[in-house]
């Protein structure tokens, strides 16, 4: 696909297809920046006795634009941060994406509505934030109306304030039952739609339903074996919370259609309501949109509530900031500040009441989901997985609330910088429950807002990407975002899958994450850029063989994010990661003492500090006394030439821009991408791709994204000087070996 001409883009303003600020946008992409800002008023000239009005709004754009420098917002701790020790923008240093970020902060110095927002919580003095919940708080249900009255009415009559909820209650409705739904909501604290059902004063029926094919209808692995672990795990802790505090009960059902369960309990308890908390996996949404259609028209309501992330995917638009930057996290958190989405509000406190209902529906018991399930071995012996893992966690709502807490309490003060960490624990484990929802992301935001943690709050705005991007591609899972990027060659070699699978690739920081990963599920996500990294970028297998495994592994496996994390890491992705992880300069950086590599591969726990990232380098000698064999007691690396494995990683890519330039920016070099209304937008691509695809002979390239990380040079010296005494030292012992061979051989002669 060309790229549309001058003359196209201004007839396009001019008829009202795109507006200003896009109009510049693209015309800034075609000219580049220097021939804009000297002929740009020269070509629209035209416009001035034609059409003043658009002329004026195209002035105003380059006005802002050129005189004035870009909006400081962008350089606050949200839109530009330390990680890992680099100085890290979302929109790198690409001029056309930077332009886009201006533009779309050009009315910053206006006033900002009152909603609740990233950057508002952030920048907001701590004077006026309101005090966050503590644990004893959390516990009065007291002060429910306080809470409740802070949030507003959806347009679906979904929320209510508590004094329509009091007026609703004076009216004397009748005692049918309500039906409320858990599913990626377990929790109690902060729960609108339990809420509303607590307040409609009529019993309330509590269902799970389990149906496998429904979760995961289209193989994107939603359903893995840790995540159904948890699950039962979360279950069977919210029950009990339940039946403790309300004297009620959860009814379990296992279905192949949730629709038809939903019905069958509607009829079976004469149930009014249904209430539910969204979710927004589209296979997932398409299915309660067609659950509240029918029940709708057989006359039920159907209250629905947002809860599972800050922004509503649906209510975020594009529109007033266009979608170039699209992908980065600092063009995401703009989009949301200039839609006209409902307030973030605060946390509901816990309901007051959860009646029960005078009979209960028939139920299969927690088991019967077979959620837990342990295979088993042909002799009928059941493989126990699931053991370490659940020694490791605590599974229920409060376990959340502690892992927060010991957070914000302790690893909040090194997070900023130190984060990377894997022999320390300084980031927050609240991962899984936030994905099964036994914490709200605004509780989280209510307690941690006051901490002053842009890093972590990016988090949440990361989350909320996540699920916009999933609505906007739903196959990101499994397609690739730029499209010819499926042309891409990648290694099939079954034997490095298992190999990185089973923590067995001879690369000790690679090994030791997958173990960890494996027997906790659970990883920092420093440690998932390095697995990632070296999956694709070394072992140049497929990202989404990666995908599939974090999805089958990891505890808080969540599709969306995932899907964008892996898609970013394999190229493909609309946010090209513009790092790549070195195996063993990570390991310097985030286990410099080899505390973490000892723990989960004590085979090689013997070796010095200075092997145990690279026990290959280790001198012979010294590997006897340690009693290691490398092959044997742990294996030789999978792969031994990094350098070369990495160039024909960027070879392969290269390949792809050269088989379709109809996908690559003729002035940006920039890669296409087809939006889902069919135009192409410049995504931001890294520099090395760039300059290899003009270059492709180089072999050094100034762009390099290979990330170094802590490099000593004590350490460098120290191998070298042990590796030198130890081949003199063996030097010296073959020399007293063949002495002794010539001084026999004479004296046997002598005989």
């Amino acid at each position: 696909m060309e790229s549309p001409t001058r003359k196209e883009i201004l007839h396009n303003f001019q008829t009202g297809v795109i507006d200003a600020e896009e109009c510049f946008c693209m015309i800034v992409s075609l000219d580049g920046y220097d021939s804009t800002r000297q002929h740009f008023l020269k070509n629209i000239d035209f416009l001035r006795l034609t059409n003043p009005k658009k002329y004026n709004e195209l002035f105003t754009v380059f006005a802002n634009y050129f005189e004035k420098p870009p909006s400081g917002a962008f350089l606050d701790p949200i839109g530009c941060s330390v990680e890992n020790g680099y100085l890290t923008s979302d929109f790198g240093y690409e001029l056309e994406v930077e332009l886009a970020s201006a533009l779309s902060l050009q009315d910053q110095n206006e006033s900002l509505n009152s909603k609740a927002s990233y950057v508002s919580v952030v920048q907001e003095p701590v004077s006026k934030q309101r005090n966050t919940s503590s644990n004893s708080e959390r516990n009065q249900p007291e002060n429910v109306n306080n809470s409740f009255s802070k949030n507003v009415e959806e347009d679906n009559g979904s929320v209510t304030s508590s004094v329509k909820s009091k007026k609703r209650k004076n009216k004397g409705s009748t005692n049918r039952p309500v039906v409320y739904w858990f599913r990626r909501d377990l929790r109690l604290y902060d729960n609108p739609a339990l809420f509303e059902a607590a307040s409609m004063n009529v019993p309330v029926i509590l269902v799970f339903l389990w149906s496998e094919s429904e979760e995961d209808p289209e193989g994107v692995v939603a359903a893995g074996g840790a995540t159904k672990l948890w699950l039962h795990h979360a279950l069977n802790h919210l029950d009990k919370s339940i039946s403790d505090r309300y004297n009620n009960r959860i009814i379990y059902r296992k279905t192949q259609s949730c629709q038809r369960e939903i019905l069958s309990l509607i009829e079976e308890t004469g149930a009014k309501a249904l209430l539910i908390n969204d979710v927004y996996e589209p296979f997932l949404k398409q299915r309660d949109d067609k659950i509240c259609s029918e029940l709708q028209r057989k006359g039920i309501e159907c209250k629905r509530f947002h809860s599972y992330l800050l922004h509503e995917p649906g209510s975020v638009s594009a529109e007033s900031v266009g979608m170039r930057g699209v992908g980065s996290v600092t063009h995401f958190m703009e989009c949301c500040r200039q839609s006209d989405a409902r307030p973030i509000g605060h946390p509901l406190d816990y309901p007051p009441t959860l009646p029960k209902p005078d009979q209960f529906p028939s139920s299969s018991s927690l088991h019967d989901l077979e959620l837990a399930k342990m295979p088993r071995r042909k002799d009928g012996s059941i493989i126990d997985w699931a053991a370490p893992i659940v020694r490791q966690w605590d599974f229920g709502e409060e376990g959340a609330w502690k892992a927060l807490e010991l957070f914000l309490s302790e690893g909040v003060r090194k997070y900023e910088k130190e984060s990377c960490r894997a022999d320390h624990l300084n980031t927050c484990r609240i991962s899984p429950y936030l994905h099964f929802g036994q914490i709200s992301p605004r509780a989280v935001l209510e307690e941690a807002r006051h901490m002053k943690s842009p890093k972590f709050l990016r988090k949440l705005a990361w989350r909320d990407l996540s699920y916009w991007l999933l609505t906007l591609w739903p196959d990101l899972p499994s397609q690739p975002t730029r499209v010819h990027y499926r042309d891409q060659a990648w290694s099939r070699d079954p034997g490095h899958l298992k190999a990185w699978q089973r923590g067995r690739t001879g690369f000790p920081l690679v090994d030791a994450a997958m173990r960890q990963l494996w027997l906790e599920g659970w990883i920092n996500n420093y440690l998932r850029h390095v697995v990632a990294s070296f999956l694709i970028s070394y072992l140049r297998l497929h990202w989404v063989e990666g995908y599939r495994w974090f999805q089958d592994t990891l505890l808080d496996a969540d599709v969306a994010i995932n899907a964008m994390m892996w898609q970013n890491g394999g190229m493909s992705g609309l946010d090209q990661w513009n790092f790549v992880m070195h195996p063993v300069d990570a390991a310097l950086t985030c286990d410099p003492d080899g505390a973490y590599v000892r723990k989960w591969c004590p085979e090689i726990a013997a070796l010095p500090n200075d092997f145990i990232h690279q026990p290959w380098k280790c001198p012979p000698s010294i590997l006897r006394r340690c009693g290691i064999k490398l092959g044997e007691t742990y294996p030789n690396r999978v792969i031994s030439d990094l350098e070369g494995a990495r160039e024909q990683s960027l070879t392969d890519v290269v390949n792809v821009r050269k088989k379709h330039p109809e996908f690559v920016d003729r002035r940006t070099g920039n890669d296409l991408v087809p939006l889902p209304d069919g135009l192409c937008v410049p995504v931001i691509t890294r520099k090395e791709f760039k300059y290899k695809l003009h270059h492709p002979e180089a072999k050094d390239n100034p762009h390099t994204a290979v990330l170094r990380g802590y490099r000593s040079r004590k350490r460098d010296e120290a191998i070298a000087f042990a590796n030198e005494r130890d081949f003199m030292a063996s030097a010296m012992n073959e020399s007293v070996k063949l002495t002794e061979r010539r001084l026999k051989a004479t004296q046997y002669e002598a005989l």
